[in-house]
């Protein structure tokens, strides 16, 4: 069976570094270049001009706070345990599903007002993305590894 993607490249960016900020010492900033370092450790081809994309949207989306300056950098919006997968992928993705688009029809709408089949897609796609609420950053942060070196920088 083939391996599809559900998340986005923007989705993994987002959320690799969002727990690898949560993961840092409360009040530590973390620069562009040193999250992209750490996650070249996952992801050699990892592209550092995608990444600042994306941590600019996590940041005008207040998932990070921006902090100006010579020693500036980013540190989590809000406690890791108040970030949800569900926040993410609404803020980089959108909803991502509409309920209302039909799997068979080109069209915006069902043509047949949600036949049995797409009712049942439907409310596959609304638990899947309740589901998304209940994983927070925090949780993944545990279960990241990060090198020491990363975090104690000033």
């Amino acid at each position: 069976m083939g391996g599809g993607q559900l998340f986005s490249q923007r989705f993994g960016y987002g959320v690799h570094a969002l727990a690898f900020i949560a993961k840092k010492p409360a009040g530590q900033l973390t620069t562009l270049a040193e999250i992209a370092e750490w996650m070249r450790t996952i992801w050699p081809g990892l592209s550092e001009t995608y990444l600042s994309n994306v941590v600019q949207r996590l940041a005008r989306g207040r998932l990070l706070r921006s902090h100006r300056g010579i020693a500036g950098g980013y540190s989590i919006g809000r406690a890791a345990k108040d970030i949800t997968l569900k926040d993410v992928v609404e803020l980089l993705d959108g909803t991502g599903l509409d309920s209302m688009r039909c799997a068979l029809s080109l069209e915006d709408r069902c043509p047949v007002k949600k036949c049995a089949i797409q009712r049942k897609l439907s409310r596959l796609e609304q638990r899947f993305m309740s589901s998304l609420d209940e994983l927070t950053i925090a949780t993944l942060a545990e279960d990241i590894a990060v090198p020491k070196r990363f975090l104690n920088r000033n």
